[in-house]
């Protein structure tokens, strides 16, 4: 009895572990399908040996390896030469950290083609041992991609330019018609009557009392015009009383009323934004003098995390379905798109015009009380020079220079949250990890992603520029030849600040 127990607890045993085999294999199956559904090419390493288990079908079509020659590699055969040392760097850093990063290199094809990738690590557990998934992403079709967003970007840019533009020549069209034929014309006037308040030798008091009437009309139309131009008053009066002034050349046609609210907040905003908001509002107030048939216009302007313009009128409207935007209409919109706002338009006819405008409130306001700056540059002479340019631009500002994106990044681990650097200027080309690298590590640490990253390199490639602002580097900025240009340059890192 006893042995026919033993053979039964074998038997299970067996089952057991066949069936645990078999499950084994269903997965690893079913993981390989997985991994050859993706069309990037993908391998599996083993975290310490660095040897490759596992690659898709992309890969092999790819690089030209098959399959059993992959399984026979270890992932350095498969970067460029260069690429060796920073692929061991990156390799001991996935060892750290659990979440995935991404970095840029050349890998190597069979044929030693050079690639220029994206590549992604990610710590997986295969097979119950340590190991490391990569995916690599040929970066000709994303540069393409982005080299495209980029021109369609320039064209943008290049029609609110040219709309702009026939903007000015609009005003000034309409300046010198205001010159010539109404102001010109009321001087002319005067002059006439004080001539004929001197003829026979004689003063005439009617004459002169008509050439002062139209002396001040003269001046009451120079006061009009020189309001409706970018208002000289904004900075001295204020924004309130600028509007306050602006509305009043407009109540004295008594062609409408305006109901006006204005909360707190608006002359602390940068004077770009209010010029631009002045400019909207006035245009705003033409297009309803021209075309709307209006008796009121209610106006109401408000400042939270957003700034909110509405204007509304109850003239005769139209239908916004049908009807096409004039040049007034598109030059606030273009405006309010240079602040990344957004314009909504309500109308329906007889039912009047609402104007709704909504632009993010951005404050640009440097902290006194904070004010480090990180110098990522591993020339000395750069760091010299940078260093003196920033002492005499912003003297206030704390300049500590390093040498590496890695000694960055170990010293960034370092601080405390109320010590992080109120601004990182990072050079591109850098041993372990570049300026780029380095943006993709700072990604993965939340705490990094809302200081304002500077790429400040000598390169001006496109393709290496877009790459750096796909990383989240605020701006990119290539290198000034002379003192006043870095300067400059350093002016313009610290509007990011």
């Amino acid at each position: 009895m006893k042995k026919i127990i033993n053979t039964i607890e074998s038997t299970d045993e067996i089952i057991g572990v066949k069936g645990l085999r078999a499950a084994l294999l269903s997965c690893e199956k079913n993981f390989k399908q997985l991994l050859n559904s993706c069309h990037v090419p993908q391998w599996i390493y083993d975290l310490y040996s660095l040897r490759i288990l596992l690659v898709n079908d992309a890969a092999i079509k790819q690089y030209g390896y098959s399959a059993e020659e992959f399984v026979n590699m270890t992932i350095l055969e498969i970067v460029a030469q260069e690429e060796i040392q920073k692929l061991i760097l990156y390799n001991e850093f996935i060892k750290t950290t659990n979440e995935p990063f991404s970095v840029v290199n050349f890998n190597r094809k069979k044929n030693d083609e050079s690639l220029l990738v994206e590549t992604t690590f990610i710590n997986i557990d295969y097979n119950g041992q340590p190991t490391v998934l990569i995916t690599s992403s040929d970066m000709a079709e994303k540069i393409k991609h982005e080299e495209k967003i980029s021109s369609l970007k320039v064209a943008r840019q290049q029609k609110i330019t040219l709309a702009t533009i026939n903007g000015q020549e609009r005003e000034r069209d309409q300046l010198g018609k205001e010159l010539n034929e109404n102001i010109n014309q009321l001087l002319a006037t005067a002059k006439i009557y004080l001539g004929l308040s001197r003829s026979n030798g004689k003063i005439k008091i009617d004459n002169i009392d008509q050439a002062e009437i139209f002396l001040l009309k003269a001046i009451n139309e120079i006061r009009s015009l020189s309001n409706s131009l970018v208002p000289a008053t904004l900075e001295l009066l204020g924004f309130r009383k600028s509007l306050t002034q602006l509305f009043e050349t407009y109540l004295a046609n008594e062609t409408f009323n305006i109901h006006l609210s204005l909360e707190e907040g608006l002359d602390n905003l940068n004077q770009e934004i209010q010029i631009s908001l002045f400019r909207i509002i006035q245009e705003q107030l033409n297009n309803v003098l021209k075309h709307a048939e209006a008796q009121n216009i209610v106006i109401r302007l408000s400042v939270t995390d957003q700034i909110r313009l509405s204007i509304k009128d109850d003239g005769k409207g139209f239908d916004t379905s049908t009807a096409r935007a004039g040049s007034g209409i598109s030059n606030i919109i273009n405006r309010v798109d240079l602040f990344n706002g957004t314009v909504k338009i309500q109308s329906e006819p007889e039912q009047g015009y609402t104007l709704l405008i909504s632009i993010p409130n951005k404050k640009n306001k440097i902290n006194k009380d904070h004010t480090n700056v990180l110098i990522v540059e591993d020339d000395p002479d750069d760091q010299e020079i940078l260093t003196r340019a920033f002492t005499e631009v912003a003297p206030h500002y704390n300049i500590t220079c390093l040498n590496d994106g890695k000694m960055l990044v170990d010293l960034l681990q370092s601080f405390p949250d109320k010590e992080l650097p109120s601004l990182i200027v990072l050079d591109y080309n850098m041993p372990l990890l570049n300026g780029l690298e380095t943006l993709k590590v700072l990604e993965l640490d939340n705490r990094f992603k809302k200081i304002p990253k500077i790429i400040y390199s000598s390169s001006s490639q496109n393709h290496i520029r877009n790459l750096c602002y796909s990383a989240n580097a605020k701006a990119y900025i290539t290198k000034g030849a002379t003192m006043d240009e870095i300067k400059e340059n350093i002016q313009e890192m610290l509007s990011f600040v």
